[in-house]
């Protein structure tokens, strides 16, 4: 699978649902269920480790978790911060992904330890650079934007001022060829209704597994929807084999697949 056709299993009517991984063993488990779309948890790939997430495992580790993938699966990297602090190493790094086969990233806008967003045109020079070094356009470039992941995401998910304050972010970085916008944290419908009406990259927000029901979510202009850690952290409370774990999961939203109100990505 290709950069474009991963690009058009993005739909708002069908968004792309992605039941993310944290090592080896889960990545190739959710293959072995014919899932042609493999997205890691830098979370759940820290927490396996017993380590603290923020760039606390190294890229050649994460990098690693695809590594008993076969075929055209198609390989997204949660590529944090970009495990650099310059030009060069981030150059580097991104040679290094497209020769590993990385087929997507998520790229944050707020480093490990702060609590602000990077300047807009500080963060948007390391997207320039990006597409600068695919020079192919091989991979698929979604931005993650941090604005409603810290703090109290209560009152974040109802501050109007925040709310305008995302959306003119992301119309800045749109002008730097992203391929697509994830904003963890985000959970109020209203919210995402309106940034999705505001944009013209597809939304991707993060849901809980357990937490939160999928069915509410759909036809509210978000185009993927990730469950980030929340897959490791509910399947180390099972006794499940991660094989099992991942068919059940399936399981239990085929009806949604089924009905083409998802997309799981399957072969």
């Amino acid at each position: 699978m290709n950069n474009n056709d991963f690009a058009k299993m993005h739909n708002p009517n069908r968004p792309l649902t992605l039941l993310n991984v944290w090592n080896r063993d889960s990545a190739k488990a959710l293959q072995h269920e014919k899932i042609k779309v493999v997205a890691s948890s830098s979370y759940g790939s820290a927490a396996d480790k017993n380590k603290e997430d923020g760039q606390q495992v190294s890229l050649n580790e994460n990098v690693g978790i695809f590594s008993s993938l076969t075929g055209d699966t198609f390989r997204s990297l949660d590529f944090e911060a970009g495990y650099s602090d310059n030009s060069n190493s981030l150059q580097s790094n991104i040679k290094y992904l497209i020769r590993n086969k990385i087929s997507g990233i998520n790229l944050e806008d707020k480093l490990p330890g702060e609590n602000e967003l990077q300047a807009i045109e500080k963060f948007t020079e390391k997207i320039n650079l990006i597409n600068h070094t695919d020079i192919e356009k091989s991979m698929f470039v979604n931005i993650r934007t941090d604005s409603f992941f810290s703090g109290d995401l209560m009152i974040k998910n109802q501050n109007k001022e925040l709310l305008k304050e995302t959306i003119d972010r992301i119309n800045q970085y749109e002008k730097h060829a992203i391929d697509g916008i994830f904003i963890p944290g985000l959970k109020n419908k209203e919210f995402i209704s309106t940034i999705a009406r505001n944009i013209s990259v597809p939304l991707n927000i993060m849901l809980g597994i357990q937490s939160d029901k999928l069915e509410e979510y759909l036809s509210i202009g978000i185009s993927r929807i990730s469950f980030g850690p929340s897959t490791f952290l509910e399947f180390n409370h099972t006794n499940f084999t991660v094989e099992d774990y991942f068919k059940q999961k399936i399981d239990q939203i085929s009806y949604l697949e089924n009905n083409k109100l998802i997309n799981l990505a399957g072969g």
